[in-house]
């Protein structure tokens, strides 16, 4: 019987996998593409982007990731969306070495995969910047340093993503496995480009 329920849930994953990227992933690609054709033209603060960008390219390709600081912002990640579904956290920890892991009560299997998957997903440094950067308008130093630090930390999120999923994709107890790893790549897929988007709309737009 267990086994059985394990595969129709695995069987339903697939499901929710398939209809979502047929349906979701087209619409968030046409998204993405229609704000680049709205904005081919540098973005507000070029220098400050530009500065950003090439920051985060030496942090990403040249400077080891600090894993306890890796590590905390993972389980971070869970702890926040445990908290944003109302699922009781029982106990954080998490260590250089030894990784980390969020213990919180049972979560239905709706909750269960955004607190899952939210270390793939979750912009958690980069999404306070880039609501800030929405706020100043004005040209000035503190839109271009906010401007900076956008362009740095997308591609540090990237970075990081790609690194997460590095170690945690194939493994059979990882999050993206126990979500369904075609759910896993369609969900960060979907929300890669989303995130994308956003942040062309508030550099790009004039």
């Amino acid at each position: 019987m267990m086994r059985a329920m394990r595969w129709l849930d695995r069987l339903a994953r697939v499901l929710v996998a398939a209809v979502l990227g047929f349906l979701g992933l087209p619409w968030c690609v046409d998204l993405l593409v229609d704000a680049v054709r709205s904005h081919l033209h540098p973005p507000q603060d070029p220098w400050a982007v530009a500065l950003g960008a090439a920051a985060g390219l030496v942090l990403a390709f040249f400077k080891r990731p600090n894993h306890l600081l890796h590590t905390a912002l993972h389980e971070a990640c869970h702890a926040l969306l445990c908290l944003l579904t109302a699922v009781r956290i029982r106990k954080v920890e998490f260590s250089d070495s030894e990784g980390g892991a969020v213990v919180h009560d049972q979560a239905d299997p709706f909750r269960g995969t955004l607190i899952l998957i939210a270390p793939y997903t979750v912009p958690l440094v980069l999404a306070p910047v880039l609501i800030a950067r929405m706020w100043v308008h004005q040209p000035g130093t503190a839109r271009e340093v906010l401007s900076g630090l956008c362009a740095g930390l997308f591609i540090t999120h990237v970075s990081g993503l790609v690194r997460n999923l590095a170690g945690n994709f194939w493994p059979p107890e990882s999050d993206c496995a126990k979500v369904g790893r075609p759910l896993s790549l369609v969900l960060i897929a979907g929300v890669l480009l989303l995130l994308s988007t956003w942040a062309l709309v508030i550099l790009w737009e004039r």
